[in-house]
């Protein structure tokens, strides 16, 4: 089985949470009993996607963070509490989702890789274990987690056909048939090889989104799970807040 990877970028300024500086990324979203409920303790949104990872059996997981959130650090440590090893990877620019999770690219190109958005939180946790499935069973380069949702304009529908194959993704469009959107990923070195190339000129580089709907149309074998009765949730929206 292929050894897996974690990817996690927090490097953007959280402008949809303005007035808000506090890292979204460390927001107290619900609370867990210790030692038989000898005392309770917050449980951080970026241990959502952290415990996913740990569902999987996924240890090594990569960071991207910028100077302006070293609380981050300070409180994931080296990931050893969590169980995980955790590595930093330096992202100063705030250029972007797919500029930050190129910051993986030196470090996990020649890697199975993971990856969800540590504001978020998603259902089933387990999620990746599907992925992996996915992935091993079709021989695929990229495989999308897809949830059901009834707001799509705000997130990125994917079409798929009756065997999950993805025939491409969508970017908040402004109307769509597609009442779902992809939450996480799972990819391969052909992959990231394509997601660089896609975007090496970062000043005109796609989307994510955009870069998985080219994947699709292209000659990568690109794959979805869709979890018909899971649920996904963008926490960095501040309307998500009392949702979540």
């Amino acid at each position: 089985m292929k050894k897996l990877y974690g990817l996690l970028p927090a490097a953007g300024h959280g402008m949809r949470m303005r007035p808000f500086r506090y890292p979204k990324e460390l927001l107290p979203v619900y609370y867990e009993s210790v030692n038989q409920d000898e005392y309770v303790r917050p449980k951080l949104l970026i241990e959502h996607s952290l415990n996913a990872f740990s569902l999987t059996g996924i240890q090594d997981i990569y960071v991207v963070v910028p100077e302006w959130k070293p609380e981050i650090m300070r409180y994931l440590e080296d990931g050893e509490q969590f169980y995980h090893h955790i590595a930093y990877l330096y992202n100063g620019k705030a250029a972007g989702l797919a500029d930050a999770l190129l910051s993986g690219y030196p470090w996990l190109k020649d890697k199975y890789t993971c990856f969800a958005m540590p504001d978020t939180l998603f259902s089933p946790a387990n999620g990746f274990e599907s992925l992996q499935q996915m992935m091993d069973e079709k021989n695929a380069d990229l495989v999308l987690g897809v949830f059901p949702t009834n707001e799509p304009q705000h997130f990125a529908p994917v079409e798929f056909t009756s065997d999950q194959r993805v025939i491409g993704t969508e970017e908040k469009p402004a109307s769509t048939a597609f009442n779902n959107t992809w939450g996480i990923a799972l990819w391969s070195p052909a992959f990231w090889e394509f997601f660089k190339n896609e975007n090496k000129d970062l000043e005109h580089g796609i989307s994510v989104t955009q870069t998985f709907d080219k994947a699709a149309k292209s000659d990568l074998r690109v794959y979805c799970v869709y979890f018909e009765h899971g649920w996904y949730k963008d926490v960095g929206r501040i309307d998500n807040i009392t949702i979540a």
